[in-house]
């Protein structure tokens, strides 16, 4: 796991030699103003030629604070934008099937609190714990100047605060952060979906039901973090006594009323001298939230894409003319029941083919398989007579629009929304696109026109014209198929005719309609009904 973690700071080595010098100047520049400030407290005759050199190691301490926190956050913020590159590098090779998943939520935690939990690594733990190391074994020096056994002590302080003490609590708090962290994910992804599902839960006059659920839920989280905390505690504690039983046992042995001046103000400010073995006494809670998040993460990065593509799968396809599919059964990876066998069925360019049958039945899945979402169990899918395992993904999804139930939009403007950034799409073709879906109008109204903002969770126009939007952008990246995915089964009839109605105006390739409306079937040349796992075609 640390070699893991390690790997994403070799470019950065400088920044962290340079992060744990001007921490070390810092830490000593901290014990020499304590020290000189028990000086002067027991010595007081002396306290203005202690003066000058006490303002010095301020400023050192200052300075130096400052500098470690700045090259480790340095250091922190680079590897988190390399991992988040790599995240997302990682889920456009796993997709679509990987965002397919119920585990969305995770998905999201893993992209936005995971990677952050991982900061406490590169910023609190990689430098600190080398000072803290360094200067517990520079500061036991220091105490054999008192005593060969004061430093004994002192080294035994050290070690138990800053390793000894954690590592005991570490079982224990390994279990207690894993289950938090679980129970963290699950009410994400519960929570993600009564977002998404806000129509259907107060259609269905649940809403108080999810709500209630849900706070139970976020209750049980609430007490896992904080058992997590009171094992913290427990070890906070543990460590405050073994600062304060070695601070006595040590002026104890080395004779307090013998001593000298300087070993007065020594021995006086040896619980002050923990604070970096403190910092590592502290890490374990956090730490392993960081060990938890890069667990996540690494499972993610050494995943392989269901799709993966063998060395054949190199061929390119152009314009999609047919697809065939033959004797194909499918079954979900990590679910044993079957849920498409033995099916056959041809898609024709210039056809519009409906897919109908009951929820589950195995609409959605078919047409997965055909955009190349998934592998198929067993059979086959031609596509132009090339097997669709010799394709390469890029180039089959290049031939492919799909439209989901539910539009899906970014927070840019409108014509980036339709574009996608696309230098090579005009104004002019925006324009003649949305007039056939019969939007120019309604875009013409509007303020801002094309410059209109769509942000998150705020889309400024109705559902059946969110459909039209999306349906526009379609038709604006040219493609050989397009997959409508019950693309109006929340639409009134109105918005629902428009729709079909431009696709047969103007998509010349291959349409397939997934739908449970006989309304929507009835625009389909040929019609697929899917039950009990097989699918006939309808005469």
């Amino acid at each position: 796991m640390i070699r893991g973690l390690l790997k994403y700071t070799h470019h950065l080595t400088s920044a962290i030699v340079i992060s744990f010098l001007i921490g070390m100047v810092a830490e000593l520049a901290k014990a020499v103003v304590l020290i000189l400030t028990a000086m002067m407290l027991f010595d007081p005759q002396h306290a203005s030629e202690l003066l000058l050199p006490g303002v010095i190691a301020v400023i050192l301490l200052g300075l130096g604070s400052f500098g470690e926190q700045y090259a480790g956050h340095f250091v922190a913020f680079h590897v988190l934008a390399d991992l988040r590159g790599a995240v997302y590098r990682q889920l456009v090779r796993l997709a679509p099937a990987k965002l397919d998943t119920q585990s969305s939520g995770k998905l999201l935690k893993l992209i936005g609190s995971d990677i952050e939990a991982m900061e406490i690594f590169y910023a609190h733990t990689i430098v600190p714990v080398v000072i803290g190391l360094t200067y517990g074994l520079l500061m036991t020096a220091v105490y054999s100047r008192v005593s060969i056994l004061a430093a004994v002590v002192a080294l035994v302080g050290y070690a138990a605060v800053g390793g000894l003490i954690p590592y005991a609590r570490h079982r224990q708090l390994t279990a207690k952060t894993q289950a938090a962290d679980q129970l963290k994910a699950t009410n994400q992804q519960y929570l993600l979906e009564s977002v998404r599902g806000m129509e259907a839960v107060r259609q269905l006059g649940i809403a108080k039901e999810r709500m209630d659920q849900g706070n139970v839920g976020f209750d049980r989280e609430a007490t896992a973090f904080q058992q997590a905390q009171f094992s913290q505690l427990l070890k906070n504690v543990a460590a405050t006594f073994a600062m304060v039983a070695t601070w006595l046992l040590m002026v104890w042995i080395s004779g307090w009323q013998q001593a000298t001046a300087l070993q007065q103000a020594v021995l006086a400010v040896f619980p002050l001298t923990f604070g970096p073995l403190l910092a590592l006494n502290n890490l374990p809670g956090s730490l392993l939230n960081g060990f938890a998040a890069a667990k996540n993460l690494f499972s993610l990065l050494q995943e392989q894409p269901l799709m993966a593509a063998p060395a054949t799968a190199s061929q390119t396809v152009d314009a999609i003319k047919q697809i065939q599919v033959k004797q194909v059964s499918f079954s979900y990876p990590a679910r044993p029941e079957e849920v498409l066998n033995d099916v056959t069925l041809t898609l024709k360019a210039g056809e519009i083919t409906g897919f109908v049958g009951a929820s589950g039945s195995g609409k959605s899945t078919l047409a997965k398989l055909i955009m190349g979402w998934y592998p198929v169990t067993s059979g086959q899918i031609l596509i132009n007579d090339t097997d669709l395992a010799t394709i390469s993904s890029q180039s089959l999804r290049a031939q492919i629009n799909y439209l989901p139930q539910t539009a899906i939009f970014f927070s840019e403007t409108v014509r980036d929304n339709l574009t996608l950034h696309d230098p090579t799409i005009t104004d002019d073709q925006i324009w003649t696109v949305l007039a056939q879906v019969k939007l120019s109008d309604r875009l013409k109204q509007v303020a801002n026109g094309l410059d209109t903002q769509i942000a998150a969770g705020h889309v400024p126009f109705s559902s059946g014209e969110q459909q039209r939007l999306e349906l526009a952008r379609a038709l604006l990246h040219p493609s050989s198929v397009l997959v409508l995915d019950e693309p109006t089964s929340n639409l009134d009839t109105e918005n629902e005719r428009l729709i079909l109605d431009t696709i047969k105006a103007y998509y010349h390739g291959i349409v397939i309609l997934i739908s449970h409306r006989a309304e929507s079937a009835a625009y389909a040349d040929r019609i697929y009904r899917f039950s009990n796992r097989q699918v006939v075609e309808e005469k």
